[in-house]
């Protein structure tokens, strides 16, 4: 070997540097580095596995919110239905009493035009009464003695 120009204890020393220096460096270096990349791997692995969790949880919540969020529409338009059925019950119930107060005030006026009226007839009546009675004072004290208006008011008294 030595006339290819190798020398034996120098390779075996650069065979024993290199097993030194490999098995260091594996023990040091190598497996320190290839731990590092797994638990690397499995921190991203982790990270995948949360991520997809995480995004079927929030397609569920999307659902969930979507749901109930038709369910609150459903609802309010029930409401709403409901509320313009009483509305419209309220404005019929209105309606009705505003009808129903009306007559009762067109029946009172009526009444009132009636005692007004009657009370209108008997003032007249009062009065024509009172214009009678004083045209016939002023005619039966001008053609008529005293004594023949005593017979003749006798007379009418006994009639009435």
């Amino acid at each position: 070997m030595e006339k290819l120009g190798i020398e034996p204890q120098l390779l075996l020393a650069q065979i024993v540097n290199f097993l030194i220096i490999f098995l260091v460096l594996s023990k040091f270096l190598y497996k320190p580095i290839l731990g590092m990349l797994e638990k690397r791997k499995k921190e991203i692995a982790e990270g995948l596995a949360l991520t997809e969790k995480m995004r079927l949880a929030e397609e569920k919540q999307k659902e969930r919110e979507e749901r109930l969020l038709s369910e609150a529409r459903r609802e309010a338009r029930n409401i709403v239905e409901a509320a313009a059925k009483e509305g419209e019950e309220a404005k019929k119930d209105i309606i009705a009493a505003a009808h129903k107060e009306a007559e009762g005030i067109f029946a009172k006026g009526k009444e009132d035009v009636a005692d007004i009226r009657a009370k209108m007839e008997k003032d007249v009546k009062g009065a024509a009464i009172e214009l009678a009675k004083s045209m016939t004072k002023r005619l039966i004290g001008s053609v008529l003695s005293p004594a023949d208006q005593h017979k003749l008011i006798a007379k009418q008294l006994k009639k009435l």
